[in-house]
């Protein structure tokens, strides 16, 4: 006679411990499987009876049949949904949905399950229920910890669908916000609703959440599907994607810009000679990169305004000497991603003005960089104009400040964040770029537009900002003590010497 492994009700009453926090789980998975079932309605039915706590949830999604209630939901072992198109399965949260609990119902179509632990009985024969009605008794008061477990999921998800709980509407409208990068298993989006606070989401629907070092709401939201990049009980992720994760925190927490750096950048790139310091007192005109109609022969390094390699920066715009400078636009895959390195598009126009300097501009967004911040456009503004001149001239003093040989370019950077500047480099050599805009997001209509960031007369700001780049420059990547006491070093130099820092805003 063939016979069964019999599975006690201690066996299911432990389920609760192989979750991180049950309730949260329970929520989680209840309202996910309504989801799932196409609902848009969930409604949360709660109160205390006795000491015990009776939950009904209500949706109005497709009905279970015979096949997903019997052999998908209540048998062992078995998912049901295949994960196609939804965020979760049956596998795992059968357990803790309904076998874990004093008791138990399901009443979906025409079907009604009515059990405790394992055992249950089954009617198939009702007046026809469009959606699922599922109702638990739980051992002891925990009210109040799923109505906790309810809020956070509701402030954290996004679904058009309405929520209710003992008859109070709840929305779940939590935007992703802006894109910052993509890990792999899933894309990263930053918003300001919250501070400090990361959220691991599925379709809009969040699997977890944990503190982070950013003072902004961090949304991952994962790809795939949730078996393939998630734990069985969805508490977290798979290991290697744990580990990246974990990774991507830490880093937060070092380094947010590079954290948030996104995969692919844009650059503009317009040709031009490059600024250099050499420690020699005597060098020749073809060490000075930059000097614009220099007179031949040995010259001295330049101590004054006269002689000044970044002196005549843009000065080709405003004389409209009428030369051509080609620039080409190109899109670059960040390091240590799996695609090419560089993908060069076809150079897009041919400047009718003239560029005496290298010149670089980054953009990390999808919105276009407007006309007043390219030098190859006739309405560059006078802002963009004196700003990188400002710039160029810093960047070139502080490495004579400093007796640091190298040459460079410059630039300006579009990006998604507060980044005020950035040392790059790559592609085009060493780059010091300045970020000449915020981007600003609108609270009512969530367009985004262009504002100028620095006021020029704001000169201990800029220097500041040249100071922190620079170290960058000297080797420092990381903000760690290492780079904060190398700032400090430096920037105790630069107060005592500020004097030779005001010719860069003549």
């Amino acid at each position: 006679m063939n016979r069964q492994v019999k599975i006690g009700p201690q066996f299911f009453a432990k389920a609760k411990h192989d979750y991180n926090d049950w309730k949260w789980a329970w929520i989680r998975e209840i309202c996910q499987n309504s989801i799932d079932a196409g609902s848009t309605t969930i409604g949360f039915e709660v109160e205390v009876v006795d000491g015990n706590t009776h939950v009904t949830v209500r949706n109005n999604g497709e009905p279970m049949t015979h096949e997903i209630l019997v052999d998908k939901l209540l048998a062992l072992g078995e998912s049901g949904k295949d994960f196609d198109g939804t965020t979760g399965g049956f596998g795992k949260a059968k357990e803790l949905l309904l076998l874990t609990h004093m008791s138990w119902s399901v009443r979906s179509g025409v079907l009604l399950a009515d059990g405790c632990g394992g055992d249950y009985s089954l009617a198939d024969d009702l007046d026809e229920l469009h959606g699922t009605t599922t109702a638990v008794v739980m051992e002891g008061d925990v009210s109040w910890e799923l109505k906790k477990a309810f809020d956070q999921f509701v402030r954290y998800g996004q679904w058009r669908g309405l929520f209710t709980w003992n008859g109070v509407e709840y929305s779940a409208d939590l935007r992703k916000g802006s894109p910052r990068r993509d890990l792999g298993f899933g894309k990263v989006y930053t918003n300001k609703s919250e501070s400090y606070v990361l959220v691991v989401r599925m379709n809009g629907q969040p699997m977890f959440v944990k503190s982070c070092g950013l003072d902004r709401c961090v949304v991952v939201e994962l790809e795939g599907t949730s078996g393939d990049v998630m734990t069985s009980n969805r508490d977290g992720l798979s290991w290697s994607y744990r580990q990246e994760l974990d990774n991507f925190v830490t880093e937060l927490s070092v380094d947010k810009r590079s954290a948030l750096k996104p995969r692919q950048e844009k650059y503009r790139h317009y040709d031009g000679s490059r600024l250099c310091h050499r420690s020699a007192r005597e060098v020749s005109t073809s060490d000075i990169v930059g000097i614009i109609e220099a007179p031949v022969g040995i010259i001295e390094a330049p101590e004054s305004e006269t002689s000044d390699p970044v002196l005549d920066i843009f000065d080709g715009l405003e004389q409209g000497s009428g030369g051509t400078t080609e620039y080409h636009e190109e899109r670059r895959e960040r390091p240590g991603q799996k695609a090419a390195a560089y993908v060069t598009a076809e150079p897009v126009m041919t400047s009718t003005v003239t560029i005496s300097e290298e010149f670089v501009i980054k953009n990390e967004t999808d919105l276009v960089v407007p006309t007043y911040y390219r030098p190859d456009e006739a309405d560059f503004s006078s802002y963009s104009r004196k700003l990188a001149r400002i710039w160029g001239r810093l960047m070139l003093q502080l490495h004579r400040t400093f007796d640091h040989e190298a040459d460079f370019a410059i630039g300006f950077i579009f990006p998604e964040d507060e980044t005020e500047a950035e040392f790059e480099e790559g592609r085009f050599g060493r780059v010091y770029y300045i970020a000449p805009a915020l981007l600003v997001e609108q609270s009512t209509t969530y367009s985004k537009s262009w504002k100028k960031r620095f006021a020029l007369t704001e000169r201990n700001r800029v220097l500041s900002v040249a100071v922190h780049e620079f170290v960058h420059g000297l080797g420092f990547g990381t903000h760690d003590e290492e780079y904060a006491g190398k700032l400090t070093d430096l920037m105790a130099k630069v107060m005592d010497n500020r004097k030779d820092f005001n010719w860069a805003w003549r």
